[in-house]
């Protein structure tokens, strides 16, 4: 008999609130991966381009 093994993987932001939320999304950093449902990843992706994002107060040189 065949059979066929099914795993869920759970978003890690959820699962520290003690949640069970399916993850399907990667967050990737360097040789780090988080597992992330589609809300988190969108919350995170907001806060990295805001932190990454070039500040308007600096001045540009030539």
């Amino acid at each position: 008999m065949a059979r066929k093994v099914v795993t869920t993987v759970y978003c890690d932001a959820c699962a520290k609130k003690g949640l069970e939320v399916k993850a399907t999304e990667v967050l990737s950093i360097m040789a780090d991966e988080y597992d992330m449902c589609l809300e988190h990843a969108e919350k995170f992706r907001d806060q990295l381009r805001a932190a990454l994002a070039p500040s308007g107060d600096v001045a540009l040189t030539a």
